[in-house]
This record gives C-alpha cells, structure tokens and sequence, in this order.
C-alpha cells in the first residue's frame, strides 16, 4: 500500500496517510488538509523525478515553495512507502530516494512508457530541430516529456480568478504577476484545456462551454454570457470540469496521474456538489489515475458514501445488478479499499471508514446536524413549554 507519513510539519504532529484511488481530507479550516494533499503531490511528483534522472535529490524547500507554504521544516519528519518499502524520506531538507532497487524497475517501467511517447515526439518535432538531436538526447527529451505528462496535477480553491481574468492568462507570464507557481501551473493547464476542448456539454450541470474569440462563454438555462459573468459557483465549475476532461482524455493507457482537488464543493449549491462528485469519480475510475480532495462539505462524503454503497450492495447481492445500476452506474461505484477518507483535526488524522458497515462514519459526515437538532429541540421546548 503507497502511504505517506508526516511528523511535525506545519499544523500536522502525526498523521499516516494510505494512498488508495481516492483520498479523502475533511476538517476545519487551518487544520492541515491542504497541506497534506500538496505534500501528497511533492512526493509523488519527486519520486518520478528521483527514480528516473540523475538527481541525488531534491531540495524541499523550492518544492514548498511552489505551493506557497513556508512553514519550518527542522523538526520534520516526511516518509514516502510503497508497502513496506521505503522509497523517500526527507533528510536535512531534502527528498532522498533510499531504496535503490525501486529505481531499477520503476525507470524500467517509465522507459516503457517512454517507448509509447516516441512516436509522438517525432510527429510534434520540427524536422530540423529533430535531426539536431543525437540518441541520448532524443531519449532525454522523449523521458521529459513522459514525466510532464505523469506529473501531479493540482487545482486550487482559488481556480475562479482564472475564470475572471478570462482572456487575460497569458499576461500572468508576460506581467510578472507574483503568483505561487502552483497557480501558474494550474492557469497554463487551463489555458491549453480551453483551447483545445473549445467546445463542450456538460449534460449534468444543464451547462454548455465555448472558447470563442479568447473568450470563455456558457450557455446556462438557455442564456449565452460571458464565464467572468456568471455566478460564482459556475465560474470555480468550469475551470475544473475542462482541466479534468482534457487530461484524463489525453493521459490515459500508463499514465497514472495524481489529481488534487481543493474544495471540489466550491461555492455550489448541494444537488450540484453531487453530480460534481458523480462527475469526477466517473472520469478516473477505469482508469490508471488517483484523485484527492480536500473539503469542508459533508455533502461530498454523503455522495461519495452512496456510490461505496452500490458497489457493497452489488458484491452482497449481484443477482441485483441491473436495479442498482438503475439507481447509480455502475461506472461509479466505489470499492471500499480503493478509498481513504481522513478527518484532519488537532494536529493528528482519523480514518472515518467504518469497517463494519463498509461505510464513512455518518457522525463525522453531519455532526453539525446534531448540534442544531438539539438546539431546535431545546427551543421548541421553550416555544411551547407554556
């Protein structure tokens, strides 16, 4: 099982993390959710890199950089696993592959990716640039381009402001304008996606997109307008769905990219946030990709905890596949293994599956709820107590 764990860093004092398909992180605000979900996403990303070039190691510290966090890292403590294998682990501040062998057979498996990527290099390659190249070069830049393309992909909370500087993008680089390189990342991302998408129906949101003249435009309930001229919910939608779209259309086969995903929730109406949800888990689930989100949103848990429970009503009772597929698609439903679902509080990590059920524990999921039934109760006693 790959699994993360992280001691005193930040907000977090001890958590160990099992990476499954899908990670989950709930929690208040300024508990450590994202911090864990970028931490996810450097060590993933460093042992590509580690595992593959020449690099003795990667410095920590630019890598947090990146993600715009500048906590203190002296008394950290950050290991990478793949079950019982230790394959990074952060020593004066920097990530160090310390299992040789993993290098051995993951660049052999990297290299026969890179075997798939060939014939495409060739094709977007001038043809003088290309006769330039000898062997070793020409199998350097193929294996760059294979990492790039394996490579986390994070997308921010912040991804409406790229719906509301629209055509403006490009001018992110041009300007200088001091963004954290995640953001920038994500904005070059989003800028290829819409461009090359151009135009698509999102059947589920009664949404429909265009790239038209450097425009983002939508068509919502029959009414043409500009993406920066929509509601809130739409603009932090629309960035998502293309990104997601693009890439999982374009990397599939080998390629096993992470997805992070802060607060896929983000300023939608509940009904929304579940077929956002529906949306996503049906993108990446017969495919080789992860995807972790960070959230606030007990929503998101009740969605992602119904399509556990298709897939648990199937393996009790498969004679009923067709009904349950009538109520969820199958295309859907989640394997109680392939999840992690984590609630980040006071420093440390709770699973919050609850193994008897096979389900996510359903205090965790609305315990507010609680909270305001027994106020309501206490009141309507008083009310009518006379």
């Amino acid at each position: 099982m790959e699994k993360l764990i992280v001691r005193n860093f930040g907000p977090i004092k001890k958590a160990e993390i099992e990476l499954t398909k899908y990670v989950v992180f709930i929690g208040d605000t300024s508990t450590g959710k994202s911090v864990l979900a970028k931490l996810v996403s450097i060590f993933r990303d460093s042992f590509l890199i580690l595992s593959t070039k020449k690099n003795e190691s990667i410095d920590f510290a630019g890598e947090l950089k990146k993600f715009n966090i500048e906590f203190n890292t002296s008394k950290a403590k950050i290991a990478y696993y793949d079950g019982n294998n230790k394959l990074l682990e952060l020593i004066d501040n920097q990530i160090v592959l310390v299992d040789a062998e993993t290098k051995k057979k993951n660049l052999e498996r990297i290299e026969s990716i890179v075997e798939s990527v060939i014939e495409k290099f060739i094709k977007e390659t001038p043809e003088a640039k290309f006769l330039e190249l000898d062997k070793n070069s020409f199998i350097e830049k193929a294996l760059e381009l294979s990492l790039v393309n394996m490579y986390s992909t994070y997308i921010p909370a912040e991804r409406i402001l790229f719906s509301l500087i629209n055509n403006s993008l490009s001018g992110l680089w041009a300007n200088n304008v001091a963004l954290p390189e995640c953001y920038k990342d994500f904005a070059s991302k989003y800028e290829v996606a819409r461009k090359e998408i151009n135009s698509s129906s999102y059947k589920k949101f009664d949404l429909d997109y265009n790239f038209n003249n450097g425009n983002d435009e939508i068509i919502l309930n029959k009414t043409r307008l500009l993406l920066s001229q929509s509601s809130s919910g739409i603009q932090s939608l629309v960035p998502l769905l293309l990104v997601i779209e693009y890439e999982t259309n374009k990397y599939e086969g080998d390629y096993n990219k992470s997805f992070i995903i802060e607060e896929p929730e983000l300023n939608l109406f509940p009904v929304k946030q579940k077929k956002l949800i529906d949306y996503l888990i049906g993108k990446i689930k017969n495919k080789s990709h992860k995807i972790i989100f960070t959230t606030h949103s007990p929503y998101v848990l009740s969605s992602l905890d119904t399509l556990m429970l298709a897939k648990n009503t199937f393996n009790e009772h498969p004679d009923l596949k067709e009904e349950i597929n009538a109520i969820v698609p199958e295309s859907n439903w989640i394997d109680y293994n392939d999840i992690s679902v984590y609630e980040v509080k006071n420093g440390k990590v709770y699973s919050i599956k609850n193994k008897e059920f096979k389900s996510i524990d359903t205090n965790v999921i609305d315990s507010v709820s609680d909270i305001i039934s027994v106020e309501f109760d206490k009141l309507t006693d008083l009310r009518y107590a006379q």
